[in-house]
């Protein structure tokens, strides 16, 4: 995992507290000390008789295994060194690194043990913007990353690679900042919690024409139906380069829950498209700049996966090197159709939330040496998301789709009535089936064979096509009721004569 998913500005956003609250809490002076080891490294067999024996060297009141520490889904061997005499604390540690030497001697690999540390004290390990972690890998030259957090499991993992003197350095620090901090019973009962789209309330910011912002402005529908709050602003307002944005682009901020802006953000894409056909658009969100390398991706995954999942929609982040300073703005590019549009911008919304909200919270704790795209992809955080805002919208899709087929029928239907013979004799069409076929050039059929195909599914007529003798015609072969194939019918010819005028 990349070491900037464990920190954007040297919080968790699952677990960060302010240091007040810390003072406030009863803090305990001794702690266990808790590992995790795969079965790669050690089995579990092998790893008891280790720590009896260390145990026995070093004085400690208690080395065993633990398996309430077991990572889920993860192959290995929790173990704990416990002892609550404040004078053990050193024997501990000593205890710690003669059982990493001891692993290291039956392994060829490079050694990597994962130290577990309760989910309220992330932020304290971390620092502020990373500086106690960047501290830690500079003194002992291991490699240590604070893996994101996994679902209801308590404790986060910390992994550390290389060799074991300079492994336990790298432990030894962090049990010295936890000693001088002191853990308290709610760092143990804190845990990481999904992010719920209804309640997480944000700021979308987007880019756009001055006159397209006038107009949205001035839907104040938008604010009653979605329960948005819709602000104008310009340029100077936001931290971001001038050469970024285009001549007469100004600022659109919705103010909201996540859900809710989503929502608003889709119908004000479709209004927008429906009112300035001829004015071609793209989605520019402005999103903090220290987040593009996260939602590009090693290689680029992160945002390939986006584009994929939003239908084809291309995807660009626009930002320099020198722009990812905290507190720099940069902006995020989406282009294609309508439909590709609205999808990207949700998902993107989505991915900057989970951003502020410390990353995603892996399903298990087989994903804690994957890439991000791979993480987010395995995440329950954006998995409860899509699930809540399916469920939320599936009720509103049916009626959408219902109105949409009764639309297209009663539009087929007002064609059809405007002959007089048909008009006269509904009723009768409506009892009889009808099995008829036409010829007309194979040309207009491969033009509107969509339309065709999705108004007889309307219509409930049954349609199949046969090549003619006629060289350029093919055979349209119809069975349903009377009505409706009439109706299929004069909407053949209907295009059959636009087409001919053209």
């Amino acid at each position: 995992m990349s070491q900037d998913q464990c920190y954007d500005q040297g919080l968790s956003g699952q677990s960060s507290q302010s240091p007040s609250n810390y003072q406030v809490q009863k803090s305990m002076n001794q702690f266990s000390i808790d590992f995790f080891i795969e079965k790669r490294f050690i089995t579990q067999e092998d790893l008891k008789p280790i720590l009896e024996d260390v145990r026995c060297l070093y004085s400690v009141n208690s080395i065993k295994l633990n398996p309430q520490n077991q990572i889920p889904a993860l192959e290995g061997t929790a173990f704990s060194i416990i002892d609550h005499d404040e004078n053990k604390l050193k024997a501990r540690c000593d205890a710690v690194y003669k059982i990493l030497q001891l692993i290291e001697q039956r392994n060829k690999q490079k050694l990597e043990v994962i130290m577990l540390i309760p989910e309220g004290t992330v932020s304290y390990v971390i620092g502020t913007q990373g500086k106690q972690i960047e501290h830690i890998k500079l003194e002992t030259k291991v490699h240590l990353v604070v893996n994101q957090p996994i679902y209801e499991f308590q404790l986060r993992t910390v992994t550390i690679i290389g060799e074991s003197s300079s492994i336990f350095n790298a432990i030894n620090l962090i049990i010295k900042q936890l000693q001088e901090r002191g853990i308290s019973i709610e760092d143990y009962a804190k845990k990481a919690e999904p992010l719920d789209p209804r309640r997480v309330i944000t700021k979308a910011k987007f880019a756009f024409q001055s006159m397209i912002i006038e107009y949205i402005l001035k839907n104040k529908d938008l604010e009653k139906k979605y329960l948005v709050r819709l602000k104008g602003k310009g340029i100077n307002e936001i931290k971001i380069k001038k050469n970024k944005l285009k001549k007469d682009e100004a600022i659109l901020q919705i103010d909201g829950t996540l859900f809710n802006v989503q929502e608003a953000i889709q119908n004000i894409i479709k209004k927008v498209t429906q009112q300035f056909k001829k004015i071609e658009f793209d989605i520019r969100i402005i999103m903090p700049a220290n987040f593009a390398s996260k939602l590009i991706g090693a290689k680029g995954c992160q945002i390939k996966e986006l584009a994929n999942k939003a239908r084809g929609a291309q995807i660009k982040v626009l930002s320099d090197r020198d722009d990812t300073d905290i507190g720099q703005d940069c902006l995020v590019q989406v282009t294609g159709s309508m439909e590709n549009k609205q999808e990207a911008t949700i998902l993107i919304l989505e991915q900057i939330e989970c951003f502020k909200n410390g990353g995603p919270i892996l399903e298990s704790g087989r994903y804690i040496n994957e890439n991000f795209a791979q993480q987010y992809k395995n995440s329950v955080q954006i998995q409860d998301m899509k699930q809540k805002r399916q469920q939320s919208s599936s009720s509103r899709s049916d009626r959408r789709q219902r109105s949409r087929s009764s639309n297209k029928k009663q539009k087929y239907m007002r064609r059809s009535r405007s002959s007089s013979s048909i008009k006269s004799n509904n009723r009768k069409l409506k009892q009889q089936v009808l099995k008829t076929k036409i010829i007309v050039k194979q040309s207009l059929i491969e033009l509107i064979n969509k339309q065709v195909i999705r108004c007889c599914q309307d219509l409930d007529v049954k349609i199949k096509t046969f090549p003619s003798d006629i060289v350029q015609e093919v055979i349209v072969k119809l069975s349903g009721d009377v009505r409706s194939c009439i109706t299929v019918i004069q909407y053949i010819l209907n295009e059959q004569c636009k087409l001919s005028k053209r």
